[in-house]
C-alpha cells in the first residue's frame, strides 16, 4: 500500500463552497464509517490524479494522514464529470484489516495470443475486473492473465484466473469469457451491396435533414 495522501476535515458544505474547494485544487470527499458514521473531506487534487494515474484500478487501500492522524481506507468512488471526466467527489470507507471485503480488481492481458499472431484471429477482451472477496492487506492493483497460447476459437474464461485459493475468493461464475481469439469479420456480399445502395443515396442530396432543419429553425 504505498499511496499516501494528506487529507483534512471540513465543514464547509454547499455547491459555492465545493466549487471554491476545486478552484484551490481540493476535491471533496467522504470517510464512511461503521453505522452510517460519516466525515466529511478535501483531498489535494493533483497527489489524488497522480496516485490513480498509477493504479490500474480505482479500488485499492489508501494511507491517509487526516488532521495529522494516520489511517488506513479503502477507495470506493471516484465521481467523474460525463464531458470533461474530472474528478468531482471521492468515497473512502473505513475497514477492518482482520475483516474479509468485496472488492473489484482490474484484469490485464498479458502476452499476444498465438491465433492473432500466426492465424490472423483478432483479440476480443470481454471482461475487464473481477469481483474478488479477500483481506484489504492483499488487495491487488490488477490481475495478470496470460493471453499467448490462445489459438483462433479459444476462449479465456474466470476459471483459468490463479490466485491463492487461501487469501482470495473469485465471486462470478468461472465460466464467464475473459477474452477470445475470433475470425475476423469479413463483409458479405449483400452487405457490400447494401452500402453501396447507402451511398448512391448519399450522392443524391437526400433533402430530409435540411429540410428538419428548416423547420426547426421556423419554430
Amino acid at each position: 500500500m504505498d499511496a499516501k495522501l494528506i487529507v483534512k476535515s471540513r465543514d464547509e458544505k454547499g455547491s459555492a463552497n465545493v466549487r471554491r474547494m476545486r478552484r484551490a485544487g481540493l476535491i471533496p470527499g467522504v470517510i464512511y464509517g461503521d453505522g452510517g458514521k460519516a466525515r466529511e473531506v478535501t483531498l489535494p487534487q493533483h497527489e489524488f490524479k497522480l496516485m490513480l494515474h498509477h493504479h490500474a484500478g480505482e479500488q485499492m487501500m489508501v494511507a491517509i494522514k487526516l488532521d495529522g492522524k494516520d489511517e488506513s481506507v479503502l477507495l470506493k468512488d471516484v465521481q467523474h464529470a460525463p464531458l470533461s471526466g474530472d474528478i468531482l467527489h471521492v468515497d473512502f470507507q473505513e475497514v477492518s484489516l482482520t475483516k474479509k471485503l468485496k472488492v473489484q480488481i482490474a484484469i490485464e492481458l498479458i502476452g499476444e495470443p498465438e491465433g492473432v499472431t500466426t492465424e490472423g484471429g483478432v483479440l476480443d477482451h470481454t471482461l475487464y475486473s473481477v469481483e474478488v472477496e479477500c483481506l484489504p492487506g492483499d488487495i491487488l492493483e490488477k490481475i495478470e492473465v496470460d493471453v499467448s497460447a490462445l489459438t483462433m476459437g479459444d476462449v479465456l474464461t474466470v476459471k483459468d484466473i490463479k490466485m491463492d485459493v487461501s487469501k482470495y475468493e473469485i465471486l462470478l461464475d468461472e465460466d464467464t469469457a475473459i477474452a477470445s481469439v475470433l475470425q475476423p469479420r469479413v463483409a458479405t456480399e449483400d452487405e457490400e451491396g447494401e452500402e453501396g445502395e447507402e451511398g448512391v443515396e448519399g450522392d443524391s442530396g437526400e433533402p430530409e435533414v435540411i429540410t428538419e432543419k428548416k423547420e426547426e429553425g421556423a419554430e
